[in-house]
């Protein structure tokens, strides 16, 4: 059995499983969740409405995010002459960098985007209507899966045998439109609700009850049992080899430069579901302030005729892969042959649909507490968030230091307890000028920087800004 070297990056290899996958997600920015003048504070907590109506179209709110096990200095090495060099350069150590990885590396990313929202102030009570796209993405990346794209099968090394069951890939793609109300409860308490109607566009799901690969003399001894199911609209078909093995995705709808949005608006909704948002806040004291919410707590529910599903259940023997990248010449033609073996070597074959499926939101769960110093102008918060996806759950814990001189100006000064490392510090500020409110926000801005300004220990990133009339 010959050594093989696939000196090729990471994702191409991981794309060959989920070809089908966009590289989105939503989630919010936590910095903003004490500037109370900015219109989305009411997605983080329904309770906590503006004190001033509004609306906002087309950039109203657009938020992006990354949460990785991995941190950019984990991925990109200072080379010799002070050139950026991947981790699968041929002078990068990979065994240390292997050595540093978990059993299962975790990478979560989302986009969200506001068409249009809207907010009514009447007296004590808010009401407001938005609509918006949301993204969401997850993977779950086992440990053997890096080891066989850095250093390959070799049927005489110390241990030829890949377990990389725990590959996982999800993603979600739909539309939440929603109606929400906000009410005061005397002088203390305020409470909130945001009813959303989701529209499902796409979701795609690729697991494994068991993928393993030995490097045995004769050729890779493969065991590959599980699936891959694709929900979307008609113009989105999984496509197959004509020995009967899914070999990518056609996209009908793509191929004419002739589409409008009204076009893609027009597709059909390959799900429908309903989530909702609850939120309370308790002004204990005149300087102390109390907060909770429960957000994006609902699922959506996919269609049957809109489902396509592909399995493996076998056990066979596979030739293997002769393509060696270790000259890193980028060989368009050989990175299209390992993209094509890849594929024929999880062998998904095509499954009839019996029934639909439904996928849950990643629900967030928000503690807040917040006291203020001269008239509350100075502000200083504790945020607690748990998120509970589909593939597990995440926490943080953040800081914040706000100033709030009027309604013109309100800034904050973050820190995650969780994730900062004393690398990062999150930042978020707020203007309102005349009728437009502008506002701008992240949570972990980088404070380490190697010569070749890559962040230091700082694996997880996200921004979000957006502009409203208010009034």
């Amino acid at each position: 059995m010959k050594h093989i070297r696939l000196q090729l990056s990471f994702l191409m290899a991981i794309g060959c499983l989920s070809s089908v996958v966009p590289q989105a997600s939503a989630q919010k920015v936590n910095s903003l969740y004490f500037l109370e003048n900015t219109p989305i504070q009411t997605k983080l907590n329904p309770a906590m409405a503006p004190k001033y109506s509004g609306f906002g179209i087309g950039l109203s709110d657009f938020s992006y995010y990354v949460q990785s096990d991995l941190a950019f200095d984990d991925l990109f090495y200072p080379g010799p002459n002070g050139e950026l060099q991947t981790f699968m350069h041929p002078d990068v150590d990979k065994q240390a960098f292997l050595d540093g990885l978990n059993d299962v590396t975790n990478i979560r990313t989302g986009m969200n985007l506001d068409f249009f929202n809207l907010g009514i102030r009447l007296k004590n009570n808010y009401f407001s209507l938005h609509s918006g796209i949301n993204m969401d993405l997850g993977m779950q990346l086992p440990k053997d899966l890096f080891r066989l794209v850095l250093q390959g099968m070799d049927a005489n090394a110390a241990s030829t045998l890949f377990d990389l069951t725990s590959t996982n890939v999800n993603m979600m793609v739909y539309n939440k439109t929603g109606v929400g109300f906000a009410t005061k409860i005397g002088s203390m308490f305020s409470v909130g609700v945001n009813a959303n109607y989701l529209a499902g566009i796409a979701n795609t799901k690729i697991k494994f009850d068991q993928l393993t690969i030995n490097a045995a003399q004769s050729g890779w001894d493969v065991t590959s049992k599980g699936s891959i199911e694709l929900a979307g609209p008609e113009q989105l078909n999984l496509s197959y080899s004509e020995d009967g093995y899914l070999d990518g995705i056609d996209e009908t709808f793509s191929s004419s430069k002739s589409q409008t949005v009204s076009d893609y608006s027009s597709l059909p909704q390959a799900g429908s579901g309903f989530s909702v948002d609850l939120g309370m806040t308790a002004k204990l004291l005149p300087f102390l302030t109390l907060s909770a919410s429960i957000t994006d707590l609902g699922a959506i529910n996919w269609k049957k005729k809109y489902i396509q599903k592909a399995s493996s259940n076998g056990t066979f023997t596979y030739d293997g892969l002769d393509i060696d990248f270790s000259d890193n010449s980028g060989n368009n033609d050989d990175q299209s042959k390992l993209s094509d073996e890849i594929k024929d070597l999880v062998r998904f074959e095509k499954q009839n649909v019996t029934k639909g499926y439904s996928s849950r939101l990643t629900t967030k769960l928000n503690l807040g507490a917040e006291a203020g110093v001269l008239n509350n102008h100075i502000t200083f918060g504790v945020l607690s968030q748990t998120g509970f996806a589909e593939d597990g759950t995440y926490q943080d814990l953040m800081l914040s230091a706000n100033l709030k001189p009027g309604s013109a100006l309100q800034t904050a000064f973050t820190y995650s307890l969780l994730h900062g490392s004393m690398n990062s510090f999150g930042a978020a500020i707020s203007t309102k000028l005349l009728f437009l409110n502008i506002f701008f926000a992240a949570d972990y801005i980088p404070t380490k920087y190697s010569p070749q300004m890559i962040p230091v220990n700082n694996s997880y990133f996200n921004t979000q800004f957006g502009f409203n009339f208010m009034f």
